[in-house]
């Protein structure tokens, strides 16, 4: 089960974290929960939710979600999200360690040097 709380940097991953932002559980139940940071001004929103399905023939399905609205000058608001989906088939082989090793893959890929450059790469749609 995860904590009531998610405190989370807002810099580049490191094994120490700084700069960080408080998520408290707003919700829970048995396959979602959702974490929004408090005393932000409607429309203005931070939250991460967490949800979970099994998908025709026992594959799982697992879904880590971060959206943060924001307000143009215009006091329009705007959406914007990065989300993970884990797929984990109903064959024994693919194990918890196979599934870790493939999401430290993943960060290491976007976050490379710590300098986030692929990150940037991918926004500018580079290929």
């Amino acid at each position: 089960m995860l904590t009531d709380t998610l405190t989370l940097s807002k810099d580049s991953a490191t094994d120490v974290d700084t700069n960080t932002t408080v998520f408290a559980k707003r919700y829970a139940d048995s396959d979602k929960s959702v974490f929004s940071v408090a005393g932000l001004s409607l429309p203005e929103e931070k939250k991460i939710s967490i949800s979970h399905e099994v998908a025709k023939g026992g594959e799982q399905r697992h879904l880590v979600r971060n959206d943060r609205t924001v307000v143009d000058t215009f006091g329009v608001p705007a959406t914007a999200s990065f989300y993970g989906v884990m797929v984990r088939p109903p064959n024994t082989a693919v194990t918890n360690a196979v599934m870790i090793e493939l999401v430290n893959q993943l960060v290491d890929f976007l976050i490379e040097g710590g300098a986030n450059a692929n990150v940037t790469a991918v926004l500018n749609s580079e290929v």
